[in-house]
């Protein structure tokens, strides 16, 4: 009997051993958002589940974060996004719109590359020719709400599991909420967002903190000028004025808090005050000032911003 026993436990931890080993061989898929898929298809499928995985992407590193994946390598950290310690410690490789250190993640052989697609026309052959899949992500300020959300979907199914998909979407629809309840006790307000310089660019309700404000009780007088299917576009003083907003928002990539882009933005508007106090938001002193947070595409991290968003409106409006 316990030679049985045995024989039946020896047997036991080899079929174990058998079904691991073929779970690792096991292919994995990776989802792609709407947006993406007429680039890159619905679904990028790897041999196996990545285990050396070089992460660009601070929008993708969030939810690999929650999936419990341990990147070898990451870019530089949004400083206003929440990590764990042991994520500030994993080496990282600078990135950047026009550069990024190729060589080192070569070097590195990892079985997959997450960066945004921006990067493919630059670097995506070279990663292909050494043989890297690569996994590509929405980036830029050009990133709706909406593509946004289900980018965050997207990298759930991907990295984690369906539960946590019905998690962050959960978390979505809170913020949301929260933002429509909000908006159904105020008055709606006319208004604009300044991109970078006073007067010089524009953003609709498909831009990212377009998106966002388009939950709250504001009408983008841009999405009537330019169209909501272009997200940034060029516009000139005296167009601004024309419309004469109640509300500016101001947001530029240069300037890393709301106190630096106050200071660059009311530079211009003292130099000229004949000007600029013809539209209401600037004399009335409505002129919201946001930090670099609100420029790009931050992934899940959107939900805190907008909270903080509604917060900030509660004490202004």
């Amino acid at each position: 009997m316990k030679k049985l026993i045995s024989l039946l436990l020896a047997v036991s931890v080899l079929l174990g051993m058998a079904a691991f080993a073929s779970a690792e061989n096991e292919s994995k898929t990776l989802y792609y958002p709407a947006a993406l898929v007429d680039a890159e298809g619905e679904t990028l499928v790897l041999d196996k589940t990545p285990e050396r995985i070089v992460c660009l992407s601070n929008a993708a590193l969030q939810v690999l974060v929650r999936s419990g994946v341990v990147p070898m390598a990451i870019t530089s950290l949004n400083a206003s996004a929440n990590f764990p310690d042991w994520v500030r410690e994993l080496p990282q490789i600078t990135i950047s719109m026009g550069s990024l250190d190729i060589e080192a993640v070569v070097a590195m052989e990892p079985d997959l590359v997450i960066v945004g697609e921006y990067q493919k026309e630059s670097y995506g052959q070279q990663l292909a020719d050494a043989g890297i899949p690569v996994y590509y992500t929405l980036e830029g300020p050009s990133i709706s709400y909406e593509d946004t959300k289900d980018q965050a979907r997207a990298l759930a199914l991907s990295f984690g599991d369906e539960a946590l998909a019905e998690e962050i979407a959960a978390e979505f629809s809170a913020v949301e909420q929260r933002a429509l309840d909000f908006a159904a006790a105020h008055e709606k307000q006319t208004m604009m967002i300044f991109f970078s310089a006073p007067g010089a660019y524009q953003q609709t309700s498909a831009g990212y903190l377009g998106g966002m404000l388009s939950f709250l009780p504001f009408e983008n007088l841009s999405d009537a000028l330019v169209g909501k299917d272009m997200p940034t576009a060029p516009i000139d003083v005296e167009t601004c004025i024309s419309l004469n907003p109640e509300v500016i928002f101001a947001i530029s990539p240069m300037a890393r808090t709301a106190e630096m882009l106050q200071e660059q933005f009311e530079e211009v508007f003292h130099s000229d005050p004949d000007l600029w106090n013809q539209m209401d938001a600037v004399r009335n002193g409505k002129v919201i000032y946001l930090s670099n947070e609100y420029v790009t595409n931050k992934g899940i991290q959107v939900n805190d911003s907008m909270n903080k968003l509604i917060d900030l409106l509660a004490e202004t409006l």
